[in-house]
């Protein structure tokens, strides 16, 4: 290797040549190197308008089916939005508003769910539509209109808090939307007790302003290049 990279001057072409496959060498290892993280710092695919659109469909079916005549009522609104404070990745989040007073059954008064039963309800719905997805989801907001309480829960909680499934979920939809609408409204007091602990009673917007704030001040930080 010395021996080739101190060539005699006559031998200028071996030296070229030597050099050249050199450089094609080190310039294959940084192109890859650079994709590579280019690529884990895009993170998936943003959603194409189709895609949201289909997207947003599957999820109103999944939180309210055509015989949840109760569920149908108060579901006011259901989107699916960029996370705006993550700028490398696309994550979104799933915005639901709902309103009880909608509700209307002449054989029962008010809308027999609370704020929180119906977040853990739904939430645990979302964390089954949150299986199926191929784009990635980063928290729960629900909202009741009637009163302006706002709470949210990180997806990925929900999906934890679900636990391990006894059987295999079916992939056909028709299938596993007569699974969804199966679970039970309720669940027991250990079970709520671990929901309500990562549950978070914050708007949309002040949750993303403080998350914004956060990481100013991380970046403003100076220990921030300390390292344990």
């Amino acid at each position: 290797m010395q021996r080739a990279w101190e060539a005699a001057p006559g031998d200028t072409a071996g030296g070229r040549h030597f050099i050249g496959r050199t450089a094609l060498v080190y310039y294959a290892l940084f192109v890859g190197l650079w994709s590579a993280t280019g690529s884990a710092q895009q993170g998936p695919d943003t959603l194409s308008v189709e895609q949201l659109q289909k997207a947003t469909s599957e999820l109103r079916a999944t939180l309210a089916g055509t015989n949840e005549e109760a569920y149908r009522q108060i579901l006011t609104m259901v989107e699916i939005v960029r996370d705006p404070v993550l700028d490398t990745t696309s994550v979104y989040d799933i915005v639901i508003h709902f309103d009880p007073d909608r509700y209307t059954n002449p054989r029962v008064g008010s809308y027999p769910l609370s704020f929180d039963s119906q977040l853990i309800h739904w939430g645990r719905r979302v964390a089954l539509f949150a299986q199926r997805t191929s784009w990635q989801s980063g928290r729960l907001y629900l909202r009741d209109i009637s009163t302006a309480h706002e709470a949210w829960i990180r997806t990925s909680d929900a999906r934890l808090l679900m636990g391990p499934m006894r059987k295999k979920l079916p992939f056909d939809t028709a299938q596993w939307l007569r699974f969804v609408y199966s679970l039970p409204p309720y669940v027991d007091l250990h079970s709520m007790s671990a929901w309500l602990r990562l549950i978070h009673p914050e708007s949309r917007e002040l949750a993303n302003r403080r998350r914004l704030r956060e990481i100013e001040a991380e970046s403003n930080s100076l220990l921030k290049d300390l390292k344990p």
